[in-house]
């Protein structure tokens, strides 16, 4: 079975309404790697069509957060944000293409390297690019001018607006 059951700690951006979104997608794996795995039960692997909507409901998650995580970026002013949106794009077409080839092959069974391949696919994205803009959206929380500074309503507003993206 894949190492990648349980969020771990370490894995955080310190950004709350991100970390819980990337909680829920490592959620959605676990929960396909334990339902049709090689050690699940003959019922639950072995369905082809439920493997495939289970995986379409994970790309479909995937897709919603990096638009939710792009609005994040706008609303902060991230400049890396175009190269960041062209990671998404690429992750996006990449999965599809993987759901493509598991459809073509009729799989049945997540084994250990879709189980990898998956994992790998989410968590290289939230320990690399999405690190660097965890590192940035920090940095202008620590930039911010001090209580009372004109500037201050206008860029707290911005940083909070940011925090509560849905």
């Amino acid at each position: 079975m894949t190492r990648l059951l349980a969020w771990h700690d370490e894995w955080s951006l310190n950004i709350e309404s991100l970390d819980a979104e990337h909680r829920g997608l490592i959620e959605l794996l676990a929960d396909i790697c334990h339902r049709f795995g090689p050690e699940a039960s003959p019922r639950r692997s072995g369905d082809a069509s439920a493997l495939i909507d289970a995986l379409t409901d994970l790309g479909e998650a995937a897709r919603e957060h990096f638009k939710r995580e792009e609005d994040m970026m706008h609303a902060v002013g991230y400049e890396d944000m175009a190269e960041h949106r062209t990671e998404h794009a690429l992750l996006m077409a990449e999965y599809t293409d993987q759901l493509r080839h598991w459809r073509a092959e009729g799989i049945d069974v997540f084994d250990e390297e879709a189980q990898n391949n998956a994992r790998d696919w989410i968590l290289d994205h939230i320990l690399g690019a999405d690190r660097d803009f965890a590192k940035a959206f920090h940095e202008i929380e620590g930039h911010l001018p001090a209580p009372g500074h004109p500037h201050d309503v206008a860029e707290q507003s911005r940083l909070n607006a940011a925090r509560r993206y849905p």
